[in-house]
């Protein structure tokens, strides 16, 4: 009895182990964004959200027909962010910046800068890497 029990109860630690780590690896994908392309978009910044489990970006980006544009940057989490020589007042509303990104595959006003070509300009003309190097 206690061998089947202790059977069982591997067999649940190996179950929750196997679920735990696929919801893990779901969270990480970028399908929503096309990694094959990098573009560059400028505006002022609205909003800086240093919070976990991603940093966001907002921004106000005029369009090629002068229409504004509101602009949602998922970045690295605060800790990467942090080695990389980011503080929660890196960004505050109203800086002109300059943000490296990779944007959503369907054209919306959303990307990806977390990767090794994600980075921010300030109007300083400071750059600043997504990722420490």
């Amino acid at each position: 009895m206690l061998d089947r029990l202790a059977r069982l109860a591997k067999l649940l630690v190996v179950a929750a182990l196997l679920t735990t780590s696929a919801a893990v690896q779901a969270h990480h994908g970028n399908s929503a964004y096309d990694e094959t392309r990098t573009i560059v978009v400028t505006g002022v910044a609205t909003e800086f959200d240093f919070v976990n489990p991603h940093t966001q970006i907002y921004m106000d980006v005029k369009n090629d027909k002068g229409e504004i544009v509101h602009w949602s940057v998922e970045c690295n989490s605060p800790g990467i962010m942090r080695r990389s020589g980011w503080t929660r007042d890196t960004v505050k509303p109203g800086d002109q910046i300059s943000v490296t990104l990779n944007p959503a595959k369907t054209g919306a006003p959303v990307g990806f800068s977390g990767g090794r070509t994600g980075q921010v300009v300030l109007a300083s003309g400071q750059t600043l890497s997504m990722s420490p190097k």
